[in-house]
């Protein structure tokens, strides 16, 4: 009896520092996805302006994503979609297979310019989540945010192989926080406008990027890189509702990035540490290791991503390129904690010219111009 209440006294005042800590990025590509996540030593095309300004030097030609739209879908929405069809949202006795379950879905859309040492561009995220938990007194865990961003950034030569890039970025957010709904008020029927109520919250920020990034002359090229995100954090302004969305945290990260090309085939391989800066995020969540390999046609990528294995595919004909992920999300403070499933496919449309105007596409901008090393 006596270990009992010692367990039960320990779990009370260990809960609290036990919570949910998913970390929230945006303008995130599918390619990075399937790579477990790792992405800024080894971008060189568009992405670079929303994951490291500094690589806009190693971009070739001119670039334009006119535009890629993305969408996510976790595990959890695709096995209850049977349960979904025949959903009764007045019947509260409908909710009881819905216990336990978190609805997660997340759509986004970019457009982005990038030239050698320069580039634009524009981005949108939407993610929304739902979860009823607590059947003696249900209640809907609810959150939901918009990102809009737009964004103008440059690189300059420090050095032989050593580059310099800047970002800066204007960020409107709407939502941000989680809200509680309950059941009783959900199954009587809900108007959009009565949900839009609960998250009436809007502002508007100005947001700062710095990187560093050097090529090494080896075999395997390996570049290293150094990205500060959203220096000093990224606050908002209020412009609608009653507080400011919450703010953005600075992010700093570091990869390692090497791979060559040869006729018919690109390998590229790294790893990259995020959030370094943070010191309540656990070292096992901040590790991204990633690898791809590029054949006409087809890419085939895998990593592992906070402790969790993804894979992804891509698929690039003429100015067309899909991209596919399966990955893992850690909603939780440390790995293997509290994993979540998650799958996404984009869909984008590239145009690149050489430094003479002539129109490449997507195998010639990989291949002649090494966009994809």
């Amino acid at each position: 009896m006596m270990m009992k209440w010692f367990v039960a006294l320990a779990l009370i005042l260990i809960a609290p520092t036990v919570h949910a800590q998913q970390i929230y990025e945006t303008a995130r590509a599918v390619r990075s996805l399937g790579m477990g996540g790792m992405y800024i030593p080894i971008v060189n095309d568009t992405d670079a302006l929303f994951y490291n300004p500094a690589a806009l030097a190693k971009v070739k030609g001119f670039n334009f994503t006119v535009p890629s739209v993305a969408a996510g879908i976790n595990s959890d929405s695709i096995s209850s979609l049977d349960t979904l069809k025949n959903f009764d949202s007045s019947n509260p006795s409908s909710y009881n297979s819905l216990y336990g379950k978190r609805f997660d879905v997340e759509a986004a859309g970019k457009a982005a310019f990038a030239m050698p040492y320069f580039g634009f561009g524009y981005y949108t995220n939407y993610n929304a989540s739902v979860e009823l938990h607590d059947p003696a007194n249900p209640q809907f865990d609810s959150f939901f945010q918009n990102d809009q961003g737009y964004v103008i950034g440059g690189a300059v030569p420090l050095g032989p192989n050593i580059y310099g890039g800047l970002n800066v970025k204007r960020i409107s957010r709407w939502g941000g926080t989680e809200q509680q709904l309950g059941l009783a008020e959900v199954s009587s029927g809900m108007s959009l406008d009565k949900l839009e109520s609960y998250y009436q919250n809007k502002g508007t920020g100005y947001g700062l990027d710095l990187a560093l990034m050097t090529e090494i002359q080896a075999p395997l090229t390996p570049t290293i890189a150094v990205v500060w995100q959203d220096v000093g954090d990224t606050s908002f302004t209020k412009t609608a509702g009653t507080d400011a969305p919450p703010h953005i945290e600075q992010n700093i990260s570091a990869g390692l990035g090497v791979g060559f090309d040869i006729p018919g085939i690109d390998w590229t391989a790294g790893a990259e540490f995020r959030q370094l800066n943070q010191n309540d995020i656990q070292f096992g969540k901040k590790l991204h290791i990633g690898t791809e390999l590029s054949i006409p046609l087809f890419d085939f990528r895998a990593g592992i991503d906070q402790g969790y294995f993804t894979y992804g595919a891509g698929f690039n004909f003429l100015i067309f390129r899909v991209d596919a992920a399966s990955y893992t999300e850690e909603l939780g403070v440390y790995p293997g904690q509290t994993a979540e499933n998650r799958y996404a496919v984009s869909v984008s449309i590239d145009l690149s010219f050489d430094a003479d105007f002539h129109f490449t596409d997507n195998e010639g901008k990989r291949r002649k111009l090494k966009q994809r090393r």
